[in-house]
């Protein structure tokens, strides 16, 4: 009995130390957790892009010496693609003749202008418009055509025959936002564009 007595004192002294500790461990209680989740889904907090992040992002793009993108990069010629061409309610027709260049035959700065020319008409007047806003990740039902602030965005996505461009008049949420115009100044943007900038965000996506 001399024996057993210091080790049922050693197991009662454990049992103290368990009892008093355990509370610490509580966990969030899963309503808590899954409504921190659908908020990030939705685009809150982190993945928000602010008015403030629209000015910043123009700002970022509106940085240079203006004038029309440099030949052979990706942005002059998803423009190309893109806008030189005509614009119909029935759709968009690409430009099928001979490229101008130089050198003739190949897209060079006579083309390029062409398609810049095209984007700043459909930038200040857009025929068509691609849903966005509400948020990374919401569906389509919460989509706008137009958020009612102003700007107008180029932006780009990854489809099957590689990347394509299209205008948002809301927040291109989860796609390469390439760049911004207040569509009543769609001149004030391309006079300061900067071309470097607008190509390095070919490889990011806006929020989140």
């Amino acid at each position: 009995m001399a024996r057993l007595l210091p080790l049922l004192l050693a197991a009662a002294a454990v049992i103290a130390v368990i009892q008093f500790v355990a509370p610490a461990f509580v966990g969030v209680p899963a309503p808590a957790a899954r409504a921190q989740t659908a908020l990030r889904a939705r685009g809150g907090g982190e993945y928000d892009v602010s008015d403030a992040d629209i000015e910043a992002f123009y700002a970022s793009v509106t940085s240079g010496g203006g004038g029309d993108p440099p030949k052979g990069t990706v942005i002059s010629e998803l423009i190309v693609k893109f806008f030189h061409g005509e614009f119909t309610p029935q759709g968009f027709i690409r430009y099928s003749g001979l490229w101008k260049g130089p050198p003739p035959g190949g897209i060079g700065k006579k083309d390029i202008a062409v398609g810049v020319a095209k984007l700043k008409e459909q930038m200040a007047n857009p025929m068509f418009v691609t849903k966005g806003g509400g948020g990374a990740g919401v569906d389509e039902t919460q989509k706008v055509v137009d958020d009612g602030k102003g700007w107008v965005w180029l932006a780009a996505d990854m489809g099957p025959g590689g990347l394509a461009v299209e205008l948002f008049k809301s927040v291109p949420y989860g796609k390469r936002a390439l760049f911004v115009a207040k569509q009543a100044n769609v001149e004030e943007a391309f006079s300061k564009a900067d071309w470097g900038a607008v190509l390095a965000n070919v490889e990011k996506t806006l929020g989140g």
